[in-house]
C-alpha cells in the first residue's frame, strides 16, 4: 500500500494536476477497438470491445467483455459477461509537447474496474462478480482510414476478482480505429 501511495504522489508531483501539461497544443483522441484475450497459459479466454476518448494523454476507456472465469478446486471454466471502465495514461501524450509520434506509436498504463455476470454449473445460475485491474497498453498506428487510422493494439493487465473467483493475468491483442487532433479544435477552453 505504501508503494501505491508513494507512486501516486510521485506521479502527481511530476505531472501536476493536469493544467500544467494540457494546453491548446495538446492532442485529443477517440476511437474504437476489438481485442482477443489470452490467458497467462496462452490460450484464448475471451474478447473485448472498447470505446475510448480523452485529451492531453488521459483517456477514459469503456469496455464490454466476454471471458473465462475460474474458481479454486473447480475443474470447470465458467463464462462471464461484463462491463468495465478504465483510466488510461499515455506517456507521450502527457509528457510530449509535439504530438506526431502518438499517431504511429503510443504506450502507457491503465487502472480500472468493472463487474460481470458469471454462468455457473449445470443449473446455469447467474452470479455477480466485481474486479479491479492495473496494466499497460501499446498502440502501433498503421494505415489511414477515413478521418482516422487503424492501429494494432495490445495490452497486459492483472485483474483481481471477488472471492472465490481466481485472479487473472490477461494478454490482449487486437485492432483499433483512432482519430486524433489538436485539443484546441474541440473548444474545450471556452
Amino acid at each position: 500500500m505504501k508503494l501505491v501511495v508513494a507512486s501516486c504522489i510521485t506521479a502527481w508531483l511530476a505531472l501536476g494536476t493536469g493544467c500544467f501539461w494540457a494546453n491548446e497544443r495538446s492532442d485529443s483522441m477517440y476511437g474504437f477497438e476489438g481485442r482477443a484475450v489470452l490467458g497467462s497459459n496462452g490460450h484464448l479466454e475471451g474478447a473485448q470491445a472498447h470505446v475510448k476518448g480523452g485529451a492531453a494523454g488521459l483517456y477514459v476507456d469503456v469496455e464490454a467483455n466476454l471471458r473465462d472465469a475460474t474458481r479454486p478446486d473447480d475443474p470447470d471454466t465458467h463464462q462471464a459477461v461484463g462491463l468495465g471502465l478504465s483510466l488510461r495514461a499515455s506517456l507521450f501524450g502527457i509528457l510530449g509537447t509535439e504530438h506526431q509520434l502518438e499517431r504511429y506509436f503510443d504506450f502507457g498504463a491503465e487502472l480500472g474496474g468493472g463487474g460481470a455476470l458469471v454462468s455457473e454449473g449445470p443449473t446455469h445460475s447467474i452470479t455477480g462478480v466485481s474486479s479491479g485491474w492495473v496494466g499497460a497498453w501499446v498502440d502501433v498506428g498503421t494505415v489511414s482510414l477515413g478521418s482516422g487510422y487503424l492501429a494494432l493494439t495490445g495490452g497486459i493487465r492483472r485483474e483481481a476478482f471477488d472471492a472465490p473467483w481466481l485472479d487473472q493475468t490477461q494478454l490482449a491483442v487486437g485492432i483499433a480505429w483512432r482519430q486524433r487532433g489538436p485539443m484546441a479544435k474541440l473548444n474545450l477552453r471556452d
